[in-house]
């Protein structure tokens, strides 16, 4: 019984893991080097395997991101009075807010009842604050500070309601700055790796423009010379011609492109934890903030996202090869 159990629990650790990034990942083809001359049976092969993996991955993918938007569509009338309710607003304000064309004044009044409930402040004291001298914001958040202070009398016997939800949130508020905290390191690691890949695109780009202009320069005389019918041999030497200048191209070109798709493949890696965790972090302020009970949990849907683009990335490994149209004319 004890290794059915066992068997059972494995099968479905795989069943698991065939449903992550990292087991999409774990089946993408090795890329090519800096390749100009390309034998075709190995690029076919390489793009063949990137499509597969990608089509697997998009069914997984899309399914779960339509879970998350049935449970965020389930969710969303909860959320609403769990906003209204932390906020001391009626279900009327929360549907004033749902119109787009709500008035100035109406968006202040709402705002400034939510402000009056939530910490006892107005919109004309927050005004006239925005006015004060650096030194009067200060003395005016150390007065502020005191009197929350001095209503949370120690010893629960002594407290009000009032007071224990005060400390309630007070504690709640302290989680949440935490996580929001870990949130911000975490989305800030992420987008360092993706601002990496821009610089280098863009940087590829530039590049790509200048030798694009020097080819088509190179290109234009021999394409006039096959548009005069010359002979067999003449047509041969012209696109031998045409493929060293394509080969030049491709030598500039094709080495900064792989180098750039290998290095977002190898620094997404060591992301996809980072990915799951990021997920968890924003289940746990969804919990704090809506009140969800899941917190809109999507376990697994950045990750696939993560994969999914780096997917897209590898599909131009291939981008500066040779022409196979005048790749054939040479071997002819």
């Amino acid at each position: 019984m004890k290794k059915i159990l066992i068997a059972a629990m494995c099968f479905l650790s795989v069943q698991i893991y065939s449903q992550t990034g990292a087991y999409f990942y774990s089946r993408l083809p090795d890329l090519p080097g800096a390749v100009c001359v390309v034998d075709t049976s190995f690029r076919g092969q390489f793009m063949r395997q990137l499509a597969l993996v990608g089509k697997q991955l998009d069914e997984v993918y899309f399914k779960k991101k339509k879970e998350v938007q049935k449970e965020a569509d389930n969710l969303k009338p909860e959320m609403e009075k769990k906003i209204a309710k932390d906020s001391g607003l009626s279900d009327a304000d929360i549907q004033k807010l749902k119109n787009k064309n709500l008035s100035k004044e109406e968006k202040k009044k709402i705002a400034d009842k939510m402000l009056q409930n939530k910490a006892n402040i107005s919109m004309e004291e927050i005004e006239r604050l925005k006015k004060t001298s650096k030194e009067g914001k200060e003395a005016w958040a150390e007065a502020y500070s005191t009197e929350i202070m001095a209503n949370m009398s120690s010893g629960d016997s002594v407290k009000t309601e009032e007071q224990i939800k005060m400390e309630k949130e007070l504690e709640t508020n302290t989680k949440l700055n935490e996580l929001v905290k870990e949130q911000k390191l975490i989305i800030d690691r992420i987008h360092a790796v993706d601002n990496k890949y821009a610089n280098k695109m863009t940087e590829l780009r530039k590049e790509d423009s200048i030798q694009t202009v020097i080819l088509e320069t190179k290109l234009k005389p021999l394409r006039k010379q096959l548009e005069n019918y010359p002979s067999k041999e003449q047509q041969k030497s012209i696109y031998q011609e045409m493929a060293g200048h394509y080969l030049t191209y491709c030598n500039k070109l094709s080495p900064m492109n792989i180098n750039m798709i290998a290095d977002a493949k190898n620094s997404l890696a060591p992301l996809l934890p980072e990915y799951d965790r990021l997920e968890e972090v924003n289940t746990e302020i969804n919990k704090i903030m809506f009140g969800a009970k899941d917190g809109l949990n999507s376990p697994g849907l950045m990750q696939l996202g993560a994969v999914k683009s780096l997917i897209d990335i590898m599909a131009g490994a291939y981008s500066y090869t040779i022409p196979q149209d005048i790749a054939s004319k040479v071997s002819e």
